[in-house]
């Protein structure tokens, strides 16, 4: 149930954020992969990262793997996973010839292996998400993802059938099902504008919307909390460089998921594990964790890209 966004202040900085939403797990925590990392893909292939990598991730109970869910890379790509039911269509096995990979190896793909966002693209179509769970988990998780660059470029990419590609995302903004096109069509709706694509109207009408001081869409349901957060994004006055990280930090707080001690032992107990922002010209990674809401700053410098050979688990809190 995660929510996410990129964004571009008035000094021509860029940003990713995202609160990131998901069942009991073990502690997600920032995480350092080095170039030259190798990790074993949940079909057991080994890869080898070429690029350092900072994000969150977790290591699960018992897999030697780490599971990234956000993250950069030293060329300043961001990618990030959030969840997509009823929507995806991965290949049921392995496809000869293909980059085979279980929906998780994804974002160590990605930022493991590509100085840019075109180089992504261009290899998207050797690409095969096959249907299996990672390193004998319980589940197949259906994910799509946000990509974005220190151009200000932001990518989705949405694995509903055929081979994959990648599409601009207007908005600037992503959670869960639906798709990016149905998400776009309900903003419309909502804000009065008679389209079905995001146009400059979707804009206008969102600063509208701020400027006349009408309420935003509440809960925790995927197009209330994309139509809050879009609204927000596009309607608000850019923010300047000193008041991004706050700002965006207040966004996300209000679309977090509360937890709630008495699910604990549910599975199906969704809520915010953490809130990052992801400064990506600066390659600065923000975390703060649920449990203590204490604010971790960590920036992937040349020395650690260069120096650093093995795996980094910062701590959660």
């Amino acid at each position: 149930m995660c929510t996410s966004l990129t964004y571009t202040n008035t000094a021509d900085q860029h940003f990713f954020a995202r609160t990131m939403d998901f069942p009991t797990t073990t502690p997600w925590r920032p995480i350092f992969l080095p170039r030259h990392h190798r990790w074993t893909t949940g079909l057991n292939a080994t890869r080898t990262t070429n690029q350092a990598i900072l994000g969150g991730g977790r290591l699960p109970i018992g897999i030697a793997d780490f599971l990234m869910a956000d993250g950069i890379n030293e060329n300043g790509i961001s990618c990030a996973e959030l969840y997509l039911p009823h929507a995806v269509k991965y290949e049921p096995t392995a496809q000869s010839g293909k980059i085979n990979l279980t929906p998780q190896d994804f974002i160590n793909w990605v930022l493991g292996e590509h100085t840019s966002l075109d180089a992504v693209v261009s290899e998207l179509s050797q690409v095969c998400l096959v249907h299996q769970t990672w390193h004998g988990e319980s589940y197949v998780y259906p994910f799509h993802w946000i990509l974005s660059d220190t151009t200000g470029r932001s990518l989705i990419i949405e694995p509903t059938g055929g081979p994959l590609s990648a599409q601009p995302n207007p908005s600037g903004v992503l959670t869960n099902t639906p798709v990016l096109a149905k998400h776009l069509e309900n903003l419309n709706h909502y804000l009065g504008v008679p389209e079905t694509v995001f146009t400059p109207a979707t804009q206008q009408a969102a600063q509208h919307w701020i400027q006349t001081d009408q309420p935003l869409p509440t809960g925790s349901i995927p197009t209330n909390r994309f139509n809050q957060m879009a609204i927000r994004r596009l309607g608000t006055p850019r923010l300047t460089a000193a008041t991004t990280v706050p700002t965006l930090f207040d966004w996300l707080n209000d679309v977090r998921i509360s937890y709630d001690p008495a699910k604990r032992h549910q599975l199906s107990h969704n809520y915010t594990h953490y809130r990052s922002i992801i400064d990506l010209d600066q390659r600065q990674y923000y975390f703060r964790p649920r449990t203590t809401e204490q604010l971790q700053t960590i920036q992937l410098t040349d020395h650690m890209c260069q120096q650093w050979q093995t795996p980094e688990v910062f701590p959660a809190d």
